[in-house]
């Protein structure tokens, strides 16, 4: 039996600072690469995506590249925003590396093509050859080519969701996504972590979510966990933990309880 697959959203927000253009957090990054290095040995086939941070989202807002081809600096943006996103995923991939993880960077947007700002198609017959090896897939929230309007935006967490569907549909086994982000899950109106959201409790949480700190243009908190509950409907369930906690993500890739919000259906 193939391994079970778990795939894994380090936020953005976690290693960057979305309030200044092209900046690393890197304490943070350096933990949660050490946590991916220990979760490596758990026996299971990990996935991860990284937000785009502080580096794609400032030309993304610039270009409005997420609406499509809208101006005569369109394609410009697109080359742009693909070009600096990808400056983020080489920049985390060379630290996995570092840390003695076999990581290799996957582009979506040479994998997937969207309509109207929906997945058309996707193909993750290399992705899957990889998973087969001792190597770490790494893929990104990215520019997106659109066939309908020319071009529209995939957030990591879309493109994980799709991923995970495809996978599934190929009958292979996907345990859940973690959300690695700087709080201890989603929190309620007084600060304290919510344990578990689900499609009948979501209506009473919701106005509690916010959207993210700094230039997003991908929606935060509340994006994050509408596209995590949407999954979860389908059988993937998510959990969103604090990403810089030592032990948290290798604890919960182990399938131990740690403080963070689980979200299913």
């Amino acid at each position: 039996m193939p391994k079970p697959i778990i795939l894994i959203k380090i936020g953005g927000s976690l290693i960057t600072d979305k309030t200044k253009q092209n900046s690393i957090k890197q304490k943070a990054l350096t933990t949660i690469c050490q946590e991916i290095k220990k979760a490596s040995k758990l026996g299971k086939k990990l996935i991860i995506g990284h937000g785009a941070g502080s580096f794609a989202h400032f030309p993304a807002q610039k270009y409005q590249t997420h609406k499509g081809i809208i101006s005569s600096q369109s394609e410009k943006g697109i080359a742009i925003v693909a070009d600096v996103a990808c400056q983020l995923n080489r920049i985390i991939i060379r630290q996995l590396i570092e840390t003695g993880v076999n990581a290799v960077s996957v582009s979506p947007l040479a994998m997937m093509t969207a309509n109207n700002h929906q997945l058309s198609n996707i193909c993750t017959h290399s992705l899957e050859e990889i998973l087969k090896l001792d190597l770490l897939p790494v893929v990104y929230g990215d520019q997106i080519i659109d066939e309908k309007i020319g071009c529209t935006i995939f957030s990591t967490e879309k493109v994980l969701g799709y991923l995970a569907l495809e996978l599934k549909n190929k009958d292979y086994q996907i345990e859940r996504i973690i959300h690695c982000g700087q709080t201890n899950g989603v929190y309620d109106e007084k600060g304290n972590t919510i344990p578990f959201i689900n499609s009948h409790n979501y209506q009473k949480y919701k106005k509690s979510l916010t959207g993210s700190n700094g230039v997003d243009v991908t929606g935060g908190m509340l994006h994050k966990v509408e596209e995590t509950l949407a999954l979860a409907k389908k059988g993937i369930p998510g959990l969103i933990i604090d990403g810089i906690e030592h032990g948290s993500l290798s604890k919960a890739i182990a399938g131990e309880k740690v403080l963070g919000t689980i979200i299913d259906k």
